[in-house]
């Protein structure tokens, strides 16, 4: 990984490249006119671009940037707002007040709904394994919060983790999130998931391990979670409850809790 900048860039923003570059312990490199692609195929690695309006990243080799933006947890904001039903909601059981581990937070979608569900009487932590895509995720909320849209509040209030979630997991108290979340890496591709096309080549695809599985049942007080593809082996050999949904490519599993 290298830290650049937009081509039309400044003093400012080639300061803020070099100190994003030091936070993140890898080399900062100057723009210098030339395109991304002209740089990676230099220095053979991915790349982020750090931008007055969003901070890009790019994979080896692809012309798709991962990058925050509001896309699907906006929609479905409105349609709750609406009064409309939110399947990730339902299966979660989130109302006011209540509280979320996000162990795959990734993009944040589900993170975002769930903090503007429980509210500001509520918590949302999201947990997120690569250190790159964390940084890319609080850099775009950073300047989301600075634009004062609708729904701003509820993401300001997502407590965003970098960590490995077994290891979040292990060292959690007991009974200390009301609901566990787990929404890892499916292991068949859904065709119709363009949004993620970005994200795919940065991702975790470590599979859930049964220990996981055992500390989120100590962790959560009413029930864990898992969202995963329809096909998946990890709902039966988990023990979990499958919610099926008509012409669906992923389901929601569940296992209640009775602390």
């Amino acid at each position: 990984m290298f830290v650049t900048t937009v081509e039309r860039t400044n003093a400012q923003l080639n300061q803020k490249a070099k100190e994003s570059a030091d936070k993140l312990g890898v080399p900062y490199v100057e723009r210098k006119k030339r395109t991304i692609k002209q740089l990676q195929a230099i220095y053979q690695k991915p790349c982020i671009v750090i931008g007055k309006a969003r901070t890009e990243m790019y994979d080896l080799g692809s012309d798709k940037p991962l990058f925050f933006h509001p896309n699907m947890a906006a929609i479905r904001m409105k349609r709750i707002e609406r009064g409309e039903s939110d399947p990730f909601l339902v299966m979660t059981g989130l109302r006011e007040g209540m509280t979320l581990l996000d162990c795959t937070m990734g993009m944040a979608a589900d993170a975002w709904v769930a903090a503007f569900a429980v509210g500001e009487a509520g918590r949302v932590t999201g947990l997120e394994i690569n250190p790159y895509i964390h940084f890319i995720m609080n850099e775009g909320r950073r300047h989301y919060e600075e634009t004062g849209t609708d729904y701003t509040d509820a993401l300001k209030r997502i407590d965003m983790v970098q960590a490995d979630y077994h290891d979040f997991l292990h060292h959690s108290a007991d009974n200390s999130y009301d609901v566990v979340y787990l929404d890892p890496m499916f292991t068949e591709t859904v065709e119709e998931s363009a949004g993620l096309s970005g994200l795919r080549g940065f991702a975790s695809y470590q599979d859930v391990q049964e220990e996981a599985i055992s500390h989120a049942k100590r962790v959560a007080r009413k029930r864990v979670v898992l969202k995963d593809h329809f096909r998946s082996h990890r709902f039966e050999k988990y023990g979990f409850t499958v919610e099926k949904r008509k012409s669906a490519k992923f389901h929601y599993g569940v296992i209640e809790l009775n602390h």
